[in-house]
């Protein structure tokens, strides 16, 4: 008899832990389920994120009905660029002018051409070392940023073993520059 007491005691005591973990897990479900905001609150959320994906499909609309506008650009942009058959020679002579106006001496001129997919053009990477003073390179950059053909800067390097070996002030950059050519 005192087994079966026991066995009672054990099976009650283990359905009021379940009673109370079920209690616990309905509370949690509730707290979980239940919305902690105003309906207003997340209508006004909704409502703000409307407006911003409306406001980019505008932009979005606005960048389509521009691309024929950019696309007659750089048309235009590349009818102005030097002929490939011509373009060697027209950006070493602009350059030497500029050396010559600047009052600094253009040592050396290389070039590597390669083709812009998609496009009519080449791109040409100009590799240049002038040696002057400050003032002469800053003026000779100048004038190339002033050309009508197009030259990005891609790296100046000042040569510092043999800027000591010239006179005080005297600086040997080595340019590297990016210009465009047409193809004919």
């Amino acid at each position: 008899m005192r087994n079966f007491e026991v066995k009672k005691l054990l099976i009650i005591a283990g359905l009021g832990i379940l009673v109370l973990a079920d209690a616990a897990f309905a509370y949690l479900n509730h707290k979980m389920t239940s919305s902690k905001e105003n309906p207003q609150q997340v209508l006004a959320s909704k409502n703000l994120q409307l407006g911003i994906m409306k406001a980019d499909i505008d932009h979005a609309a606005k960048i389509r009905e521009n691309i024929p506008n950019v696309l007659k650009a750089f048309e235009e942009i590349e009818s102005g660029l030097p002929q490939a058959s011509k373009g060697y020679s027209i950006i070493t002579q602009e350059l030497d002018g500029y050396a010559h106006d600047a009052h600094i001496v253009k040592e050396s001129t290389n070039f590597h051409e390669k083709d812009v997919p998609g496009r009519n053009v080449s791109e040409v990477s100009v590799e240049s070392t002038v040696t002057g003073d400050y003032n002469g390179i800053v003026h000779f950059l100048n004038d190339m940023q002033r050309s009508k053909n197009i030259y990005i800067v891609d790296g100046l390097e000042v040569d510092v073993q043999n800027s000591a070996q010239g006179p005080v002030g005297t600086l040997r950059v080595a340019l590297h520059v990016r210009t465009y050519f047409r193809k004919a």
